[in-house]
């Protein structure tokens, strides 16, 4: 067992970093994009995922609130415009 994880600590202290602008100097080097597609990206890691996904439950909820009051919900108009001109029997 000792021996197994002494072979596993050699094997991660042999890994190259071959990608220096994804691994850099730090844990991960994040380079933000200008304007608002670095938005996120000049976050904390999980600041940034929680504001994406609270902006994003907003535009879906925003989305979903509009499509159902102000359009009327076209697919259930139909089904009940359908049943009036054809009552069941």
């Amino acid at each position: 067992l000792l021996e197994d994880l002494k072979l596993e600590r050699m094997s991660s202290e042999r890994l190259i970093n071959y990608n220096k602008r994804l691994y850099g100097p730090g844990p991960v080097a994040r380079l933000p994009a200008s304007g608002i597609r670095g938005y996120y990206a000049r976050m904390s890691p999980i600041r940034g995922f929680s504001m994406a996904a609270t902006h994003g439950l907003i535009l879906g909820f925003s989305a979903a609130f509009y499509y159902k009051f102000f359009m009327g919900d076209v697919d259930t108009k139909r089904i009940e415009d359908y049943y009036r001109e054809n009552p069941p029997r």
